[in-house]
């Protein structure tokens, strides 16, 4: 069985530059359409991890943003609600799309508690930037950039790779728990999802 993965954003860290937002754009959503770049309407909405004031339930500041993403949970209500399967967990614990099997129902958008699918219906007429990437018409999600894994073993997503404070740790779960010294969080523990993008809270309490 292979390692599953995790990520951990250190809210410590993260200055809000939105980096990871830019970077998720650029890799998973913009299109090349000739000379120019096409975008959806709302593009910051549709990124794959993207702030919002929905630090409340982990004691912070009302006014202090968090980034949203995808969890990755181990027991997925997204998954659960999918009537076929379209929706599923691959070995290494990413909860990816299979757009053949996809009927658009919507089911998983209403099952996440987190809010972290969107579904864009307009037209796109550039090409997906990777195989994995945003298309109209499906329900949308962060993959943790899985396409970058490309037959290797651990890959980089790209909001990690840009991220110049080192605010986020990708990598196998056992050697992420250890490395932030069970320090981080998880959103909504009290669901029982097991959620794999965990948060570090800031060290001087509220924000």
């Amino acid at each position: 069985m292979a390692r599953r993965v995790m990520m951990v954003i250190d809210l410590n860290s993260c200055t809000g530059c939105m980096a990871c937002v830019i970077a998720c754009i650029r890799e998973n959503i913009a299109r090349q359409n000739g000379d120019s770049v096409e975008l959806p309407e709302d593009a910051i909405y549709h990124a794959r991890t993207k702030p919002e004031y929905a630090g409340l339930e982990l004691g912070l500041s009302k006014d202090t943003p968090i980034f949203i993403q995808c969890q990755h949970c181990d027991n997925a209500p997204c998954e659960m609600a999918c009537p076929t399967g379209a929706t599923y967990i691959d070995e290494d614990g990413v909860v990816r799309l299979d757009h053949e099997k996809c009927v658009g129902c919507r089911a998983c958008i209403a099952a996440c508690p987190y809010g972290a699918r969107t579904l864009y219906r307009r037209p796109l007429t550039g090409e997906a930037p990777n195989e994995e990437g945003f298309l109209s018409g499906y329900p949308d999600k962060c993959t943790f950039c899985v396409h970058r894994k490309n037959g290797r073993g651990l890959w980089t997503p790209a909001c990690v790779e840009a991220c110049a404070f080192n605010a986020r740790l990708f990598g196998y779960e056992d050697e992420v728990i250890e490395r932030t010294e069970g320090r981080a969080v998880r959103l909504m523990e009290a669901l029982g999802t097991e959620p794999k993008v965990l948060y570090i809270l800031p060290s001087k309490g509220r924000r």
